[in-house]
């Protein structure tokens, strides 16, 4: 197969997976705001909350990463710094991990949540990593990038935390300072940072390995 037709097919796959994953956060947010409707929460704040969820946030870094290569000639797209894609894939690795370790045995979702859960938590994840290993560079991944990469979950930690205290909703229980107390949460948090460091020093070592494997 050329390597012309190899890029096409590529791009193909990464449309394909950027509409799903699109598709899912539109379902996800029409499901949330009617579940909000409920206990009369306005659509302002449904919104909010629908964007304070780092599994959605990370989504949809995955749907942009994915529609920029969709989009992109071939010979530009090799130019992207594999920085941001990595960081990404690290992001949507852990909200897959943390989900299956700690959320999912917290609820059941039923029918269209159930499909939205599956492809924003397992699906996405898997696929995402998937695009990583065989589409994006490694030339160029540095030793300290994970470090670098905690800087936006520590940002979003923190926008929550403070969020939080005002609205009194916390995205994730493992992060309520209003019934865990801010010690608890700070635990869990640095749990959390080292899981996200360790998993980037994974992709980096991993990296490496795979860049010397590609073409120059």
């Amino acid at each position: 197969m050329s390597s012309i037709r190899t890029a096409k097919l590529k791009r193909i796959a990464a449309a394909c997976l950027a509409l799903l994953g699109w598709a899912a956060l539109v379902l996800q947010y029409v499901l949330l705001l009617q579940n909000t409707n409920a206990p009369g929460l306005s659509m302002v704040e449904g919104t909010i909350r629908f964007f304070s969820f780092f599994t959605i946030q990370s989504n949809i870094l995955v749907a942009l990463v994915l529609t920029a290569f969709a989009i992109k000639s071939g010979p530009d797209e090799w130019l992207v710094h594999p920085f941001v894609r990595s960081a990404v894939a690290v992001y949507i690795a852990m909200v897959g991990i943390v989900y299956f370790a700690v959320l999912r045995q917290l609820w059941a979702p039923q029918g269209a949540q159930w499909v939205a859960d599956v492809v924003l938590h397992y699906v996405m994840p898997i696929f995402y990593l998937a695009f990583w290993l065989t589409c994006v560079r490694k030339a160029g991944l540095r030793w300290y990038d994970p470090l670098l990469w905690l800087i936006y979950p520590l940002f979003y930690l923190g926008f929550i935390l403070v969020r939080g205290k005002l609205a009194g909703f916390y995205p994730y229980p493992f992060v309520d300072a209003g019934t865990l107390g801010y010690a608890k949460v700070a635990f869990n948090t640095l749990g959390l940072l080292i899981v996200c460091a360790a998993l980037g020093t994974v992709f980096v070592v991993v990296g490496w390995w795979l860049s010397r494997r590609q073409k120059p």
